[in-house]
């Protein structure tokens, strides 16, 4: 089958009521770029807010084609919970990363980093072991304070951060929402806190819905075991921790070498670090979560609310794109019947609720498919959707 009629299928695949589609590994390779590659620019952004008592700031880069397909759309992206924007700039092996496959293809992207995880200069100086969030850009705070804002650093207020970005960078704009892993859950939420944009559409990769629904689904599917970190906790990322967690795929997509060879590459530029509290409210540990007002004095629901239901009103003007690997430990392999795999249960959830919606599967990828070899064609997927009209009202 040539590239132009695996485009042509995968496109027709979007307008049926198919929920699961598929492409083999020879159809994949055959995944085309639907618009001509431009130049971009890219720019650094800030912004300083306050919530729970402290100001935090938040850093992000815009990514500008020189020439914009839609100049109504645009791309915001979020990272995993131990990551930064740059995640989504190159790849360990110096191939352009999705933010910067979606601006060459004409569309402008701006990727977000969460407060703590941005170091100045954009470079980690100290060893993994030795880092802690650095949530003030332009000065050093204590010990005390830095562990105290670590359980203060909710959900909220990532979110309030970056729907401050968005809206200072993108006003006026449609925007299509793109979250990995941990950042899944903050793109299906974005709405809460962008008032000057109109969220129309969510993709993902490795990406599953919100919380709340994670929630559900492990009570309902028993596919993942309850799991809570202690409150005072910070996880720190290592070659061990990579390999125990599943990200290890095969060689030949991974032309930066294996689990070590990713850690050194990446660890410069990611902050390889996660608050217990990061952990807990993605994992929907509600149990330690009762912990963290208690201990802090804030409001229970400053904790629990990104549980919640995404607004139904919302969700009801909506499409998503969901893609996903068959080797993604937590989105695909758990899970004994097709319909309690994650990304399935969250397609379900979303195509029940939403203008529609559809799981991509692709072969061989893990979790961190996003970084691998022929990673631009995750991008090129959202972007076919684009063109085809898919996320239009």
């Amino acid at each position: 089958m040539s590239t132009g009629k695996i485009d042509k299928k995968y496109v027709e695949g979007l307008k049926s009521g198919e929920l699961l589609l598929k492409f083999t590994w020879d159809e994949w390779l055959m995944v085309n770029a639907p618009f001509e590659n431009v130049d971009i620019s890219v720019e650094e952004v800030t912004a300083r807010y306050n919530r729970n008592g402290y100001d935090w700031d938040t850093h992000g880069t815009l990514y500008t084609p020189k020439t914009e397909v839609n100049s109504r759309r645009a791309f915001v992206c979020f990272h995993g919970g131990a990551g930064s924007e740059k995640i989504m700039d190159l790849t360990p092996d110096g191939r352009p990363g999705l933010a910067r496959v979606l601006a060459s293809q004409g569309f402008k992207a701006l990727a977000l980093t969460y407060p703590g995880h941005y170091p100045p200069g954009g470079v980690w100086q100290q060893p993994i072991p030795e880092r802690k969030p650095i949530y003030l850009f332009d000065r050093d705070l204590s010990d005390s304070e830095i562990l105290d804002r670590n359980l203060k650093c909710t959900f909220n207020v990532i979110l309030q951060g970056a729907g401050l970005l968005t809206d200072n960078h993108l006003a006026g704009r449609e925007i299509i929402g793109f979250g990995h892993s941990t950042g899944g859950p903050m793109a299906a939420h974005l709405t809460r806190f962008s008032k000057k944009t109109k969220i129309i559409g969510l993709v993902g990769f490795g990406s599953g819905g919100p919380d709340g629904w994670r929630l559900e689904w492990r009570n309902k599917t028993g596919a993942e075991k309850y799991a809570e970190k202690p409150i005072d906790h910070v996880s720190k990322r290592s070659p061990d921790s990579f390999k125990a967690s599943g990200y290890v795929d095969p060689e030949d997509l991974t032309p930066w070498g294996g689990a070590d060879d990713y850690i050194r590459l990446v660890s410069p530029l990611r902050s390889q670090m996660k608050t217990s509290l990061c952990d807990n409210q993605h994992n929907a540990a509600v149990g330690i979560l009762e912990e963290y007002p208690k201990r802090t004095g804030l409001p229970r629901e400053e904790y629990f609310d990104h549980l919640q239901e995404p607004d139904p009103k919302w969700l009801k003007t909506i499409k998503v794109l969901l893609t996903v690997g068959e080797n993604d430990k937590g989105h695909w392999v758990k899970g004994d019947r097709l319909q309690d795999k994650r990304e399935m249960f969250m397609g379900a959830k979303y195509a029940a609720t939403t203008r529609g919606a559809h799981v991509v599967l692709i072969p061989r990828y893990g979790h961190v498919g996003y970084a691998e070899l022929h990673n631009e064609k995750i991008a090129y997927l959202w972007l076919w959707a684009v063109k085809s009209g898919y996320f239009d009202g």
